[in-house]
């Protein structure tokens, strides 16, 4: 009876082993399928959302309202209208944001004189670009008189600025220059290292004084005035020694201030002798 058991319970247990493998092998079988729909979903939710509708930018996306789409940045000088018009050369293909090439854009606008470079960075759900702009900074602006409209700038660089791109929307730190560009006074001549002179001497007469530089008139190159909001200078010769010259405005303007002198002009054409020129009625 013993040897009987024995051999029954060894089947019994060899039987229930092997349900159990089986039972093993179904749940494997049955994660691999379910792990296998889990990736062909995956792979459709993928396919789905590469083809949605966010990855691609309106057909009028150059139009006013659709400026939530196209944002410009930095741009002062180049006005948005202008860098519109030159992206409409760039007609946008049907593609995904992420396949447009930013370089092509980059490169267009870049067509325009006063700006330097451009970043564009691309933008999802919905999409949308960014167009982050570096412009020359500009440095002087030139007009033949006191009341009479700029008619050109310059760059820092010395890099001539259209008059397509003039008035300056921001000209609060540029320097006006008086020229007819006559006498020797040609503007059209001067290199960078002019413009960085006069842009130079405009900002020292600013940071001596306290006040700002209305105009330096350079219509007699060799007697040329300087105006402030105060006092008018006579700054004579531009030559290497102006720059040393015009630190005793820093002395003089308080003296004028406190003496209530009506000054016609501080003379400031001599690098020993500095004087007052009242203005007498």
């Amino acid at each position: 009876m013993s040897f009987e058991y024995s051999v029954e319970r060894r089947l019994k247990q060899q039987k229930l082993k092997r349900r159990a493998r089986r039972g093993e092998i179904a749940l494997r079988r049955l994660y691999k399928f379910i792990r296998f729909l889990f990736i062909l979903l995956i792979f459709y939710l993928v396919y789905r959302v590469a083809l949605s509708h966010f990855w691609y930018l309106p057909s009028d996306i150059y139009k006013d309202e659709s400026v939530k789409r196209l944002e410009l940045i930095g741009n002062t000088i180049v006005s948005d209208e202008r860098i519109l018009k030159e992206l409409k050369k760039f007609p946008f293909p049907h593609l995904p944001i992420y396949r447009i090439n930013p370089d092509k854009i980059a490169n267009q606008i870049e067509q325009l004189q006063p700006i330097k470079r451009v970043y564009i960075r691309r933008y999802w759900f919905p999409a949308r670009l960014v167009i982050m702009i570096e412009e020359v900074t500009p440095a002087i602006v030139i007009a033949p008189t006191e009341e009479a409209p700029v008619i050109t700038a310059f760059a820092i660089t010395g890099e001539i600025i259209g008059k397509e791109y003039l008035p300056l929307k921001n000209n609060t730190n540029v320097i006006k220059i008086l020229s007819y560009g006559t006498k020797g006074g040609d503007y059209k001549n001067w290199d960078s290292e002019k413009i960085n002179d006069l842009y130079k001497l405009g900002k020292l007469l600013e940071q001596y004084s306290g006040e700002k530089v209305l105009y330096i008139d350079l219509r007699n190159p060799h007697n040329a005035f300087a105006q402030l909001e105060t006092v008018r200078l006579k700054l004579g010769e531009i030559d290497v020694s102006v720059f040393e010259r015009i630190k005793a405005i820093h002395d003089i303007l308080p003296e004028i201030k406190n003496r209530h002198l009506k000054a016609k002009y501080v003379d400031l054409s001599w690098k020993e002798t500095k004087y007052i020129k009242e203005d007498i009625d």
